[in-house]
């Protein structure tokens, strides 16, 4: 037997993705920037904190590719793990219109400074590159 609220949920489907607040008032926005604001939040969001989905979020990415040492192979395996990921939460959550097309850091310099010691630099940005289902084209949006 399934529940009157799930059963009444079901059929009512009026308040659907892609939905945003503005001003404490629920609008519809355009579905690519939907995507963007939902991959916005699992970039600030930790990794299995979320009981929706147990992969849902990916903060942990930005420290574990910012690593010194980290060979730039390593951050490039680092970030395809990351955008398998999450493209296996959007089709969990039935999201398929876009998908994670890959995640590029920003680059990651060292310099030297006195004494011979090493400096680590790099703005600790990141682009997501987005692509419809179907389409050989991608959109970059720094995250």
């Amino acid at each position: 037997m399934v529940p009157a609220y799930l059963t009444e949920n079901l059929l009512n489907r009026s308040i659907a993705f892609p939905l945003r607040m503005r001003q404490g008032l629920l609008q519809k926005t355009d579905e690519r920037e939907a995507y963007l604001i939902l991959l916005g939040i699992m970039a600030r969001t930790p990794r299995g904190s979320w009981s929706g989905h147990a992969s849902f979020g990916f903060r942990e990415f930005f420290s574990e590719v910012a690593k010194e040492g980290l060979s730039q192979e390593l951050r490039i395996r680092i970030a395809e793990t990351t955008v398998q990921e999450i493209n296996t939460v959007l089709a969990d959550l039935g999201l398929t219109r876009y998908r994670a097309d890959s995640l590029i850091p920003d680059p990651i310099e060292n310099e030297l400074i006195g004494n011979g010691r090493v400096q680590w630099i790099g703005r600790g940005g990141v682009t997501l590159m987005l692509r419809e289902s179907g389409s050989d084209r991608t959109a970059g949006y720094p995250i």
